[in-house]
């Protein structure tokens, strides 16, 4: 799967944000955010320098009007991404079920049944990450 730098970005800001979202943030879902970029094909450096402009630079409205524009296949991924950090630290908050929610609205990413949540969580189980 392929991501422009400001898509990139843009998904390091939402996934932080879906990170802090139930006022914790476990070394678990920093660890899924890590993991991810690095199979996305980030750097140590450049993950560093991309999350500093995720948090410092761009503002969430903007993040999420970049994957609102993405095409189907980069909507699917980033929508499995929240789903598994929410689900990383072995529950799922109410705000991490409203953020999916908004995120999922917004950016226009497919709709999401709690089937769907767990059809998702599995699949990633299976992946052995």
């Amino acid at each position: 799967m392929q991501f422009n730098q400001n898509e990139l970005i843009a998904i390091l800001n939402i996934a932080n944000g879906m990170a802090e979202i139930d006022g914790k943030t476990d070394s678990i879902e920093l660890e899924v955010i890590y993991s991810q970029m690095k199979r996305l094909g980030l750097d140590d450096e450049e993950l560093f320098k991309f999350s500093e402009k995720a948090i410092l630079n761009m503002d969430p409205h903007t993040a999420m009007g970049i994957v609102a524009g993405m095409n189907t296949t980069q909507k699917q991924y980033v929508q499995a991404l929240l789903i598994i950090i929410m689900a990383s630290d072995g529950e799922i908050h109410e705000r991490e079920m409203i953020m999916l929610r908004m995120v999922t609205k917004i950016c226009g990413l497919p709709p999401i049944s709690m089937n769907d949540i767990r059809n998702t969580l599995n699949a990633f189980r299976n992946m052995n990450y």
